[in-house]
């Protein structure tokens, strides 16, 4: 999907035509053009005859108007790249002609443009490029109140969990059976082992031992479509890990182009408030380890931010202090007394990763049991988005499990998009949910421990799509 609007051309000052092979590379230079092959003259064309080609100027955008660079636009006349402020020069076949354009960027919708040139002018339009989204899930602890039952040997445990399923465009799926969801058997990966985290059970003590386990059946023994309750107000903090590995894992900024989507979607009774977290001598933030932009606003005033989530695209640096930054924002959201009495309140998290300033495991351990103590005597709800295959499942889904939010996961942007639009109704309760129960077998030898956490992966697939949703469970 894109919008196509033209402004108006740019009058070229009247000039002989000799020479305008060097006129011509000279205002492709300027607007950052590189053309390949094509060509721009006619056969026979010498340097006093006139230019057989047209110029049109582009300027991608995304939905909020902020400028999309790197996008390649592919003419007739070779191609041409999107500079910082996402122009780009487009060479066309002749100085009065229309002709087909492809524009494409990493996560974003492919199209075609039909752009016209007019001679003695640079045609000028402005094309908005439409994010690309795909089905995404995220999981909850089961809120039947049943909790897991370890049979006498410890071989067998037996859970319930809720997952949420989204289509693209962040609506709900409530048609979904049994036969759409598997559970993965899960075997240790001897790399994750060094690194010293889980893949399949991580335990509750230091002397971690991970295991591997099996479903008894991969799908679910029952299903149940949980509806939605009535939507209540929120207060949301939003989270951004502004670290340097986020260049990486998110160069479109797909984060904060959903972060105003999240802010577009505020009830009118609903509060949020803007931070960001990076720690180190690298981090670029205001303020280290965490900067937090204003206070508490309603979904007009928070509009605001934009602006301050385009500033962001180029604040990156620094290491990850996820649990300090969770501590100290949610004591501001506990403290804020302008916020209605009796106010859900909770804390959404975006990261690529788990924290890096914790000494050792065990110190992580004790610091992630702090953060989630506070937010739990404070009843402050973590929600938690990873996108990634990097981020530590065991961690973000500890974090919101434990918490009585939700962990949502994107192996891509356009799931990421997806779940951000999402979240608002998670929030409010008002998102249907399924619950699910399964069965899982330890490996020969092995045992379940009271305390150990269950790591797992259920593959659903939903509207046309196949995607993994992973998931804890807490042994008690």
């Amino acid at each position: 999907m894109h919008h196509i609007e033209p402004t108006g051309p740019t009058h070229l000052s009247p000039a002989p035509w000799r020479g305008w092979p060097v006129i011509a590379a000279a205002l492709l230079a300027g607007f950052g053009l590189t053309a390949c092959g094509g060509g721009g003259g006619g056969g026979g064309a010498t340097d006093t005859a006139p230019p057989a080609l047209g110029l049109v100027r582009v300027t991608v955008q995304d939905a909020y108007g902020t400028t999309v660079p790197d996008a390649t636009l592919q003419g007739p006349n070779g191609s041409s790249v999107t500079d910082a402020h996402g122009v780009a020069l487009v060479l066309m076949p002749a100085p009065d002609s229309t002709a087909d354009v492809s524009l494409a960027r990493a996560t974003f919708v492919d199209t075609t443009l039909k752009l016209t040139s007019t001679t003695g002018s640079v045609n000028t339009v402005a094309v908005t490029l439409a994010r690309a989204t795909a089905p995404a899930g995220g999981s909850m602890r089961s809120r039947s109140g049943v909790a897991p039952t370890l049979d006498a040997a410890g071989n067998q445990l037996s859970f319930e969990i809720e997952l949420v399923v989204v289509q693209g465009n962040s609506q709900p799926v409530e048609t979904l059976t049994a036969g759409d969801f598997v559970l993965r058997a899960c075997t240790p990966e001897a790399a994750t082992v060094r690194n010293g985290r889980a893949d399949c059970i991580r335990g509750a003590g230091s002397a971690d031992v991970d295991t591997a386990y099996s479903p008894g059946t991969p799908a679910p023994a029952s299903l149940v479509l949980v509806p939605g309750l009535p939507a209540r107000p929120y207060a949301a903090a939003l989270l951004l890990d502004q670290s340097g590995s986020i260049a990486d894992t998110d160069p479109t900024h797909a984060r904060l182009y959903s972060s105003k989507a999240f802010i577009d979607g505020l009830g009118a009774d609903d509060y949020t408030v803007l931070a960001a977290f990076a720690g180190g001598p690298a981090a670029t933030l205001p303020t280290n380890p965490l900067t937090v932009y204003g206070s508490f606003q309603s979904q007009t005033g928070a509009r605001a931010h934009f602006a301050t989530l385009d500033g962001l695209a180029s604040r990156l640096g620094g290491n990850t202090p996820l649990y300090d930054s969770i501590d100290a924002l949610r004591r501001q959201v506990t403290d804020d007394s302008t916020l209605p009495v009796g106010m859900a309140r909770a804390v959404l998290v975006f990261t690529d990763g788990a924290d890096t300033t914790c000494s050792d495991t065990e110190a992580c351990r004790g610091v992630r049991e702090r953060t989630i103590q506070g937010a739990r005597q404070a009843q402050v709800r973590l929600f938690t988005i990873g996108l990634a295959k990097g981020i530590d499942v065991a961690t973000l889904g500890e974090l919101a499990d434990r918490t009585g939010g939700a962990f949502l996961y994107a192996d891509t942007a356009a799931q990421f998009l997806a779940l951000y639009g999402s979240v608002g109704k998670l929030m409010s309760l008002s998102l249907p949910t399924y619950r699910l129960r399964w069965t899982v077998q330890a490996a020969a030898g092995a045992s379940f421990r009271p305390g150990d956490t269950l790591l797992g992966k259920v593959q659903v697939s939903a509207a046309g799509s196949r995607f993994e949703v992973p998931f804890i469970v807490a042994i008690p």
